[in-house]
């Protein structure tokens, strides 16, 4: 078994241990997310690859960073991600490392998309920043196309519809911040101990 399939069994696995912690039905999820149960249930078996756009929805229904769905917490009060030793997961949009910690009102990927490749329209509270590291994309906002080419950057409201497309003939590299809104669109699901100290 090779490091990236570790890597996708701890999220499948880390994916079913939070719904556990929360006592919650898939059904329920599905609801909160807007993704289906079944494909949910995919996810949770390590069958299917979260893209970038469902491992967001999840986050923000739970309250927590997409660093505590797809890597190991940190013992210190910082964040620190050496270059060698970055985490990278093939998703179903894209090859994608997330780079923030796992605080819970930004999350910072760095996804690289092949020819012909883009992800999935997506749409979440709160507000985006994206940055083109390298090559060019098509990024299409509420049914407008913006071409951006390598240095060039766009911050939007994330709660329009969007996706990122590559129809160049080259790999493309975007960095990503997403923040997450101070009022949620859904009330995180709290984890039960939470819940019961509340």
């Amino acid at each position: 078994m090779s490091i990236e399939d570790d890597a996708d069994l701890w999220v499948a696995r880390r994916l079913k241990d939070l719904r556990s912690e929360r006592g919650i039905t898939l059904t329920t999820l599905a609801e909160q997310t807007g993704i289906s149960s079944a494909h949910l249930s995919r996810l949770e078996k390590g069958l299917r690859k979260p893209s970038i756009g469902s491992l967001l929805q999840i986050a923000r229904v739970y309250g927590v960073s997409i660093s505590e769905l797809v890597q190991e917490p940190d013992a210190d009060d910082f964040h620190l991600v050496r270059a060698e030793a970055a985490m990278t997961h093939d998703g179903q949009d894209g090859r994608y490392t997330v780079l923030s910690g796992p605080r819970e009102t930004m999350s910072v990927i760095r996804v690289v998309l092949e020819p012909g490749k883009h992800t999935k329209m997506a749409k979440h509270v709160g507000e985006e920043w994206l940055h083109v590291l390298s090559g060019a994309i098509t990024l299409d906002i509420s049914g407008k196309s913006l071409d951006l080419a390598a240095g060039d950057s766009v911050h939007f409201d994330s709660s329009k519809e969007h996706r990122v497309l590559n129809d160049e003939e080259a790999d493309a590299t975007v960095l990503i911040a997403s923040t997450a809104a101070t009022v949620p669109m859904r009330h995180p699901i709290p984890a039960s101990r939470r819940g019961a100290a509340g």
